[in-house]
């Protein structure tokens, strides 16, 4: 995924805290993951699993990548 296609998912509010946006990213990937592990742990996880995981996966690496291209982004804007 590129800086533009990443910015189409930025809200106005994530655009101008997206700091915040990043830590509610993580502790949202933090719950799917430990869900998880509670389902597996009961015996019930097995398509649960295939689910959550990717979204967790998704939450940490938007978490990771979108302050970076907000970042670049202002940047370039300010720098015209």
């Amino acid at each position: 995924m590129n800086d533009d296609r990443i910015m189409k998912l930025v809200s106005p509010y994530g655009y101008k805290h997206p700091q915040l946006v990043a830590r509610v990213r993580v502790g949202v990937g933090v719950w799917l993951l430990i869900l998880t592990a509670i389902l597996y742990g009961y015996g019930v996880g097995s398509w649960w699993g295939v689910l959550l995981i990717p979204a967790a996966v998704l939450c940490f690496y938007l978490a990771y990548r979108e302050p970076r291209a907000i970042s670049a982004r202002k940047i370039s804007t300010h720098a015209k």
